[in-house]
């Protein structure tokens, strides 16, 4: 996992890590007057098992979205969360055994008012037999979300805009270098491929709650002494495909495992302090049919504790 690796592993150090680090620690310890809080502080996190890129081009390619589509609907799932995927695309074919086995991407995105967000871009570089190393490549400020303005080159299509605060090469990106072109396209392709990750991640099917928790007995002991409930740590793995205007009535549900994002008020209320995240609800039954952005927004009972999420998706 990129995260971890750069937290504990081998990396190049950026004047950026402090801030990245702030939220992507996992706290030790929680008291009765901070355990709200740091839930504000702490960036939930979802992780792609599958390859990113090669999801986007083909679906492209398939014409299943267009760019413009994607960039111009992508709403942030979380104001603080962090997204990270693997591939293998444009690592080419294996030429020996200093070949990268894989490049991994991660970003810490942030919403810093009510239109502009900042994305911390992480970069790790797997070798055979050669521990990852990772770096804060590019801190890159889009001043609105989503991150389109109408292109100056083409009427009826719209253009990918952001600010660079930072970047590993950033003398290759400063105009009339002689690599600028590729490196500004590269950079683009990167924050391309989060943006889709961000789009995909809202367009859920199904998925499957993994709890761990803590047992009856410790609880128990901490309550006797007045402390406050452990933080739970849930695992969460969603599933997805293509983006639809609607989705299929879900069968019943038989598992406590697998559940619908529709919750009665009392099941909501015996359920620990949580975040919600940001999502699209489709009422089909309604005349006329139509999608409405549920916001992030927080639920459950402070009192029973706090639970930090971590989704890990698969088509």
């Amino acid at each position: 996992m990129l995260a971890q690796d750069w937290l504990y592993g081998e990396r190049l150090k950026t004047p950026h890590d402090a801030r990245v680090e702030r939220h992507l620690k996992l706290p030790t310890e929680f008291n009765k007057h901070s355990s709200l809080a740091v839930l504000n502080l702490l960036a939930e996190r979802i992780v792609y098992t599958d390859d990113i890129p090669t999801i986007l081009y083909d679906m492209h390619d398939n014409k299943q979205l267009t760019f413009d589509g994607m960039l111009s609907s992508a709403r942030l799932p979380y104001d603080c969360f962090w997204l990270e995927y693997n591939t293998m695309v444009g690592i080419g074919e294996n030429n020996g055994e200093d070949q990268l086995e894989n490049t991994s991407y991660g970003a810490l995105v942030q919403r810093i008012d009510t239109k502009a967000v900042r994305m911390f871009i992480i970069v790790g570089l797997k070798w055979p037999n050669i521990p990852m190393l990772s770096t804060i490549a590019y801190v890159v400020e889009f001043n609105d979300w989503p991150p389109v303005v109408p292109s100056v080159k083409h009427d009826n299509r719209k253009a990918l805009t952001f600010e660079l605060n930072y970047a590993f090469n950033y003398d290759r990106l400063v105009s009339g270098h002689a690599g600028a072109r590729k490196s500004i396209s590269d950079l683009g392709s990167v924050v391309n491929e989060l943006i889709f990750g961000i789009f995909l991640v809202t367009q859920p099917r199904c998925y499957t709650d993994e709890a761990v928790t803590w047992k009856a007995s410790h609880k128990a002991k901490r309550a006797a002494r007045n402390k406050p409930p452990l933080l739970e740590y849930r695992k969460i793995r969603l599933h997805i495909c293509k983006p639809r205007k609607h989705y299929e009535q879900r069968p019943a549900i038989s598992s406590s495992r697998v559940f619908s994002d529709t919750e009665s008020a009392d099941a909501v209320q015996h359920r620990r302090y949580h975040k919600v995240m940001g999502h699209f609800r489709h009422y089909i039954n309604h005349e006329p049919p139509h999608t409405t952005w549920i916001e992030p927004h927080y639920r459950g009972d402070p009192a029973l504790g706090v639970t930090f999420t971590e989704r890990d998706v698969s088509r």
